[in-house]
C-alpha cells in the first residue's frame, strides 16, 4: 500500500507537469489523437486523475483497518474526530507557503502558460479565483487551509486541493458506514454487501466520485473471504487494472474497445472515474492478498515513498507555478522546466515529510491518550454488570 501511495503521488506530479509544459501530449489540449499520450498504455504513468481515485480507494480501506480488527466503536469515533486536524496540518502549511509565494511575486505561471500554450497553467491549475500579489491574504489562506478547503472545497491557493473535499467527506462516510458493514458481516455477509450496494447508490446520487469510498471499504469484505487469486490470475488482474488506470476517458488508440462506454445516459465525465475506481479496487485487492509480499513492495524504499506521497502531492503545483515556470520562461526549454519541477518538488516535499510525520505522531499520542482515558474510566465498572 505504501508503494502504491508513493507511485500515485508521482503520477499526479507527472500529469500536472505534462499539462503545464507539454499540454498537447495530455490529450486534453491535443490537436488530434496522434499528439496525445492517451492512445498508449504508457499513459498510466501520467494519468493523474486515475491516481487520485486510487488514493480514495486506498484511503477508505486504511481508515477503518484498526476498527476491522478491534470492533471497538471508539476507534471509529476517534478516527472521525482526528480526520480534519490530521489533513489540515500539512495542508495549512502548504496554503500559507502558496500565499507567501503570491505576496513575494514569485509565481510565473501566467508567462509560462502563454509560452507553452497551456490554459491550465496560465490559470494556476484552473483555480477560481486566480489571485495576485495584492489579493492574496494570509488570513484568507489560514481559513482556507485550516477548514474551508475540507468543508466547502476552496482550493485557489493550491488547486490540487480540490480532492480534500472528497477526502474529508468520503472519510466521514466511510467511518459511519463501517459500523453497519462490519456488524452485519459478522452475522451475514450477504446483508453487509447489500449495505455496501445501497451506500454506492447514495454516494452516486451525491457525487459519483464518492463511490470510491464504499468500494474501498468493501475491500475488507473481499479480503475476509476465502477466495484467493493464484499466481497467474493475480498477474492478469494487475496487468488489466494497470491498463484500465491508463484510460483517460477517450476511446482512442489501445483504448478504442472502451468506445462501448460511449452510450446515451452515461455522461462523458463519469466514464473515466468509473473505470479508474473499478481498476483501483482490482489492483489494491491483488496487492492486499499477496501471501508473502516481496521486499520491494513492503520494504524500506516503499515506506519512504509512502511518507513522501502526501507532501509531494501538496507542494508540486506550487513548484510548477513558481520555480518550474521561471526555469521554462528563462530558458525557453520545456524539458528544463519539467526537470526543475520534478527535482524541486521532491526537495520541497522533504521538510513537509518531517512535519507530517511529527504531526501524525503528535495527533496519535493525543488521541491514544483519550483512548487510554476511556479505558481507565471504564475499569471501576468492570464486574458490576
Amino acid at each position: 500500500m505504501e508503494l502504491l501511495r508513493g507511485v500515485a503521488a508521482i503520477v499526479v506530479m507527472l500529469w500536472h507537469t505534462l499539462l503545464a509544459f507539454r499540454p498537447s501530449a495530455s490529450g486534453i489540449f491535443a490537436n488530434g489523437p496522434a499528439d496525445s499520450l492517451q492512445t498508449s498504455l504508457a499513459f498510466v504513468l501520467f494519468n493523474g486523475l486515475s491516481a487520485v481515485y486510487l488514493f480514495f480507494v486506498m484511503s477508505a480501506f486504511v481508515l477503518v483497518k484498526r476498527y476491522s480488527g478491534t470492533r471497538k466503536m471508539q476507534d471509529l469515533l476517534l478516527g472521525a474526530a482526528k480526520r480534519l486536524p490530521r489533513l489540515a496540518g500539512p495542508v495549512l502549511l502548504t496554503v500559507l507557503a502558496s500565499c507567501a509565494l503570491y505576496r513575494l511575486d514569485l509565481y510565473f505561471f501566467k508567462q509560462a502558460g502563454a509560452l507553452s500554450g497551456s490554459p491550465w497553467l496560465a490559470a494556476f491549475g484552473y483555480a477560481t479565483p486566480v489571485l495576485s500579489p495584492t489579493t492574496a491574504s494570509f488570513s484568507d489562506a489560514f481559513m482556507q487551509g485550516a477548514w474551508r478547503t475540507f468543508i466547502f472545497g476552496d482550493s485557489y491557493y493550491d488547486s490540487s486541493l480540490w480532492t480534500m473535499w472528497f477526502e474529508f467527506w468520503g472519510s466521514l462516510m466511510t467511518f459511519a458506514l463501517a459500523s453497519f458493514v462490519f456488524f452485519l458481516h459478522d452475522r451475514s455477509a450477504v446483508l453487509s454487501w447489500c449495505v455496501v450496494g445501497i451506500s454506492i447508490i447514495l454516494a452516486w446520487l451525491v457525487n459519483f466520485v464518492l463511490v470510491a469510498f464504499p468500494l474501498g471499504l468493501s475491500l475488507h469484505l473481499l479480503v475476509a473471504g476465502k477466495f484467493r487469486l493464484n499466481v497467474w490470475s493475480r498477474a492478469f488482474v494487475v496487468a488489466l487494472s494497470l491498463a484500465l488506470l491508463g484510460y483517460g476517458g477517450n476511446a482512442v488508440g489501445v483504448y478504442r474497445p472502451l468506445a462501448v462506454l460511449d452510450v446515451d445516459g452515461f455522461p462523458v465525465n463519469m466514464r473515466q472515474p468509473c473505470v479508474a475506481i473499478l481498476a483501483s479496487v482490482m489492483l489494491v485487492y491483488a496487492v492486499l492478498t499477496i501471501k508473502n509480499p516481496p521486499a520491494w513492495l513492503s520494504g524500506k524504499a516503499a515506506h519512504i515513498l509512502g511518507d513522501l506521497s502526501f507532501p509531494l502531492y501538496l507542494v508540486h503545483l506550487l513548484v510548477i507555478c513558481s520555480l518550474g515556470s521561471w526555469a521554462f520562461v528563462a530558458s525557453g526549454s520545456a524539458a528544463l522546466g519539467a526537470a526543475a519541477t520534478i527535482l524541486a518538488s521532491v526537495l520541497a516535499a522533504l521538510p513537509l515529510v518531517a512535519f507530517n510525520n511529527w504531526w501524525v505522531a503528535a495527533l496519535g499520542n493525543l488521541f491514544n491518550g483519550l483512548r487510554r482515558d476511556e479505558a481507565m474510566a471504564a475499569e471501576p465498572n468492570i464486574g458490576k454488570t
